[in-house]
């Protein structure tokens, strides 16, 4: 066998055992798994209108805090979120937040608009693959490649659970997966994913944006996905 195939050989014996492994030691160090969640916009950045006084910002930071609340009493799972007031955070400094805590899964909030008003349903939007393989720079790229495509196939399971979950809340009204190079997303290496939660835009999504009960079955969704994932 050439001296490359063997090295591509040793490689992929690298990334499928010793990487694992260095994350089951990683995790068995930590003790809880941690989930860090995104509630989008924030301050004068209200986001889409819902209502005269109620926005996008407020209804995204109301179900992230409901998630967290969910588990505040867990010892497996510790829930933190980019912002958990009502003030502005950059993207940069959100993806500065993001790496800084580590976690073990990424999830943004947001609310749909636009398309006309027949738009509706959720949307999933995970990293794009376009950048996770050059097929050059030798071995060091090869293994770089490996790892990010490990945590872009993790990305498309954390997206798949959370699907199958929301179709609970929105029968028939999911979008599909979406690949996406979103800027939040962008150099993020975790298993995550945008979830657009509906549209405002539309009469129906609105009128159940608007319900307490739905934000509640939406929280219910994103905690059971959580738990499903692990």
């Amino acid at each position: 066998m050439k001296k490359k195939s063997w090295t591509i050989v040793v490689l992929l014996l690298f990334v499928v055992v010793v990487f694992p492994a260095s994350e089951l030691q990683a995790q068995a160090g930590k003790g809880k798994y941690l989930i860090m969640i995104d509630p989008a916009h924030g301050g004068e950045d209200t986001g889409v209108n819902l209502t005269d006084k109620y926005h996008e910002k407020d209804l995204v930071l109301a179900i992230a805090q409901a998630v967290r609340k969910e588990f505040a009493q867990s010892g497996k799972y510790e829930i933190k979120l980019t912002r958990s007031v009502d003030r502005l955070i950059s993207i940069t400094d959100r993806i500065k937040i993001v790496k800084a805590a580590q976690p073990d899964l990424f999830i943004s909030f947001h609310v749909n608009a636009g398309f006309g008003k027949n738009a509706s349903g959720y949307e999933l939007y995970f990293p794009g693959f376009a950048e996770a393989s050059s097929g050059n720079g030798g071995s060091s790229a090869i293994i770089k490649d490996m790892t990010r495509n490990k945590y872009l196939n993790d990305s498309v399971k954390w997206a798949q659970i959370i699907q199958r979950n929301l179709q609970k809340v929105f029968p028939r009204k999911g979008r599909g997966l979406r690949e996406a190079d979103t800027l939040i997303l962008k150099d993020l290496t975790i298993p995550s994913v945008v979830l657009e939660i509906a549209f405002a835009t539309n009469p129906h999504d609105h009128e159940k944006l608007m319900e307490g009960k739905t934000r509640q079955a939406v929280t219910e969704a994103i905690s059971r996905s959580i738990k499903e994932y692990f």
